[in-house]
């Protein structure tokens, strides 16, 4: 799942995904599961990659669930001390016996609550509700009164590309999100010669290079590669990614061609 919230890109990985699925309450006797939210947080980026699961310590019913806040905070250290200091505490999830949840009165003050009471460097706090068919997603800042409901990225958004230059115009990274869906699955030359682009960039400096620092998140419909020493690094990273930015510029003006240059947006940030 992929969202966006002003500027930032909020990005769930699989295996979070996976563990949503895990427990949605598809029969009568499922009882309600929950846990918190864990992950980073960049400048213009967030990969919300780990979750708790529900365990003996919670209480839980058919219509409800309230999770161990003992074992939460056990779980939100350790998180933050494996990752030092970079995976910390996002929010709060939660399965409803719904199709298409929606927030209870109890979910609100919740999250309003946590983001109270809460010692963190950020402002925000998100909800995930889990639903039968489609999930609820929610955040709150700090001032607001009410959660406010993150739409997902979909095709019709397009393809979306960032690209990263220092202050000497050095590209030092990139991140694709979303997708073309102007062919069907497995036959959208337009999104295979992207995917070719980037992750052949990739695995080029990898393998060309002796570049071994690098920020590298990827996730279906998503990618992020970042070179954080781009002055000091490999000649060849660089050319390589000057290269990329030319294949990218090529097909998109063949796109533009064919009237579907709209699909694609295009960002350059410093």
């Amino acid at each position: 799942m992929i969202y966006k919230y002003g500027d930032k890109y909020i990005v769930f990985t699989d295996e979070v995904i996976k563990f949503f699925d895990k427990y949605k309450q598809y029969n009568d006797t499922q009882h309600e599961s929950g846990g918190i939210l864990l992950g980073k947080v960049y400048n213009d980026l967030i990969i919300i990659d780990q979750i708790s699961e529900p365990s003996r310590e919670d209480k839980c019913g058919r219509f409800y669930f309230v999770r161990n806040v003992k074992r939460a905070q056990k779980i939100v250290e350790r998180a933050w001390k494996e990752s030092n200091g970079e995976r910390i505490y996002l929010g709060e999830w939660h399965t409803h016996p719904e199709d298409i949840p929606t927030p209870s009165r109890d979910d609100k003050i919740l999250l309003k609550n946590m983001l109270k009471h809460s010692r963190m460097e950020i402002d925000f706090l998100f909800m995930v509700i889990i639903g039968r068919i489609s999930p609820y997603f929610a955040v709150i800042q700090k001032g607001m009164k009410e959660m406010i409901p993150i739409e997902s990225i979909h095709s019709a958004s397009g393809l979306n590309i960032i690209i990263y230059k220092n202050q000497y115009k050095q590209i030092y990274g990139f991140q694709v999100s979303g997708y073309l869906n102007l062919a069907q699955k497995g036959y959208d030359i337009y999104n295979a010669v992207f995917s070719q682009i980037f992750i052949g960039t990739i695995n080029s400096i990898i393998a060309l290079t002796n570049t071994q620092a690098n920020i590298l998140e990827n996730e279906p419909a998503f990618i992020r590669f970042i070179i954080p020493d781009i002055e000091t690094a490999d000649q060849k990273v660089i050319i390589l990614l000057d290269a990329m930015n030319v294949q990218v510029a090529m097909v998109i003006e063949e796109m533009k061609g064919k009237g579907l240059d709209h699909l694609i947006h295009v960002e350059i940030k410093s």
